[in-house]
């Protein structure tokens, strides 16, 4: 089993992510993302925005069991985070994560 909160660490040290909702749907959109996490309180609708581009793109989404408070300190940001895109994991082993 995977530990999500230190994969997501060493991805956003080890790798290239991007942060926010704005950022996930362009990914998305563009196919260019390798998974998009989200967290368990993200808003409905964003949620679904971002849903339906990474199934059109079979981009995977990973869905992240905490708040978004917690995505943000697993990130090491000092804000609530929802969306964390994934472009590269570095050393991380977060794709293993994906269902």
């Amino acid at each position: 089993m995977v530990d999500l909160d230190r994969s997501i660490s060493i991805a956003t040290k080890s790798g290239k992510t991007e942060f926010g909702m704005k950022r996930a749907v362009k990914a998305a959109r563009n196919g260019d993302a390798m998974a998009i996490v989200v967290a368990a309180n993200a808003p409905d609708q964003m949620k679904e925005d971002v849903l339906r581009y990474a199934s059109l793109s079979e981009i995977p989404v990973i869905s992240y069991p905490k708040s978004s408070q917690d995505l943000g300190i697993a990130c090491g940001r000092p804000h609530l985070t929802a969306f964390v895109t994934i472009f590269n994991a570095g050393d991380s082993d977060i794709m293993s994560a994906v269902n």
